[in-house]
């Protein structure tokens, strides 16, 4: 199932926000090695700790985390202003209402559909909440994922050399993207009658 968090959400939901801090740190330090803090086992960042994000993670029935995600509205701070802007010649900050950006996609402990279900999850979001673009940073090997997944973003900005393999794109939440995955998803899901539904 898919649940949404706040910022004021962490005191009432300790033990989903520890889940998620901890396993980001799995991830993104103790996998993939990215220069991030982490302390106590926990990946808290700046946007986590002073800003006013929402997250959405997916989780099984037994509430135990298999993936998240984390925004932020594109009229506050968000991390491609903060940190990455010097890396692209290219216009990729926007201050919209309605494009907020993605960041920290994270499949912690999930099965293989785990990001497709995220991303299905985050385009109803976008619907619900009039969201209508989402912005983010990803590494450029990532579109072959976003294809097969079946919501592509389009790339607006590769960065300059030294940091070349980093995009920037901008996922449009229209209904034929939500069909594609659903699609997807379906057929990706055939015959596996011990998978839990998506909501």
């Amino acid at each position: 199932m898919m649940k949404v968090l706040t910022v004021h959400d962490r005191e009432r939901h300790a033990d989903l926000f520890e889940q998620m801090f901890r396993g980001r740190a799995e991830v993104f330090h103790d996998r993939l090695q990215w220069p991030v803090t982490v302390r106590n086992g926990l990946e808290v960042d700046y946007y986590d700790e002073a800003c006013e994000p929402s997250y959405l993670l997916d989780l099984d029935d037994e509430g135990h985390l298999h993936g998240s995600l984390r925004l932020l509205p594109t009229t506050s701070t968000t991390m491609i202003r903060r940190e990455f802007l010097h890396l692209f010649e290219e216009h990729v900050d926007f201050v919209d209402p309605h494009i907020w950006e993605c960041t920290k996609f994270c499949v912690h402990a999930g099965d293989s559909t785990t990001s497709t279900r995220l991303l299905i999850g985050l385009h109803r979001l976008c619907e619900q909440c009039g969201i209508k673009r989402i912005v983010g940073l990803y590494e450029l090997p990532m579109e072959r994922v976003y294809a097969r997944i079946g919501w592509n973003p389009r790339r607006l900005a590769t960065a300059k050399s030294g940091a070349d393999t980093l995009g920037v794109g901008i996922w449009t939440a229209d209904a034929s993207s939500l069909s594609r995955m659903e699609k997807n998803l379906a057929r990706r899901r055939y015959g596996n009658i011990n998978q839990s539904p998506l909501f």
